[in-house]
């Protein structure tokens, strides 16, 4: 009786179904359902930019990046810079942390090397033209279709991860200096995710050519943390800000974070 009730039991078990895996989240649905007028996400950001394989710069960007209708992106930005050897004469540009406040249709910078040079009582500069973060050169994940670019061209895909290559000119946005006649540079990546699909890292490396025949290496390292919290990106105290035209001469001509202090041309041919 034992033997027959134990051929029963294990005949049950092969025929109970098991119940089926969920399927994984879609990345690019979950990054839409993210974009909240209202909401934001944290966002930190370390570049290391290199010349022959000898690391000359390394940047950290903490940026707070809010939604606003219509996929505005409103960004507030604190960006340090490390650079030890740098000549002196260059190192006091980035000795001071340097911020960035994007917000409606204006651009708010403070601090690196305006420290010590805006008149009294000022503290930052308004301009009506972009000024530029090293998260610019980084691919922008809020660019829309960036995310599903880089997934298209995936050689691995898993439910918490991906990785793969592609061309920077084929990304939405143009990271890199991507010209979309060109083929661009080659561009190695990965993608992290947590349990709602949502991305929670994004590494990059690529490298190019300068007319110098240097080649210049970037590679950049990027985490989101706080997806939906609430954000509001404010422009900073109207009596602290300066108009970029109403900057003394001698400011006149500043790029006000610019590229790095080191300037290698590049060569408009990729790979």
């Amino acid at each position: 009786m034992k033997r027959v009730v134990a051929g029963l039991v294990a005949s049950l078990v092969l025929l109970t179904p098991l119940p089926a895996r969920a399927a994984a989240p879609d990345p690019v649905k979950a990054l839409r359902a993210q974009v909240v007028p209202g909401r934001g996400v944290t966002v930190s950001l370390v570049t290391r930019m290199s010349a022959d394989g000898k690391r000359f710069m390394t940047t950290r960007t903490d940026r707070v990046a809010g939604f606003g209708k219509g996929g505005l992106v409103e960004t507030d930005d604190s960006i340090t810079y490390y650079a030890p050897d740098l000549p002196e004469e260059l190192k006091s540009d980035i000795l001071f942390p340097a911020l960035l406040i994007r917000v409606r249709d204006a651009h708010y910078t403070s601090g690196g090397e305006l420290v010590g040079r805006l008149p009294l009582g000022k503290k930052w500069v308004r301009s009506q033209w972009p000024e530029s973060s090293p998260a610019d050169i980084a691919v922008d994940l809020f660019q829309p279709g960036a995310l599903r670019a880089l997934l298209d061209t995936a050689s691995s895909v898993g439910p918490r991860a991906a990785k793969g290559t592609i061309r920077t000119s084929k990304i939405p946005g143009l990271p890199f200096g991507g010209i979309p006649s060109e083929r661009g540079e080659k561009l190695t990546w990965a993608l992290w995710f947590d349990a709602r699909g949502r991305v929670t890292r994004l590494t990059t490396r690529t490298s190019q050519m300068t007319n110098d025949n240097v080649e210049l290496g970037i590679s950049s390292d990027l985490r989101f943390t706080g997806w939906g919290a609430r954000v509001t990106i404010e422009p900073p105290p109207e009596d602290l800000v300066v108009k970029a035209e109403d900057l003394p001469e001698e400011l006149s001509g500043f790029d006000l974070f610019g590229e790095s202090p080191v300037t290698l041309e590049t060569s408009p041919k990729g790979n």
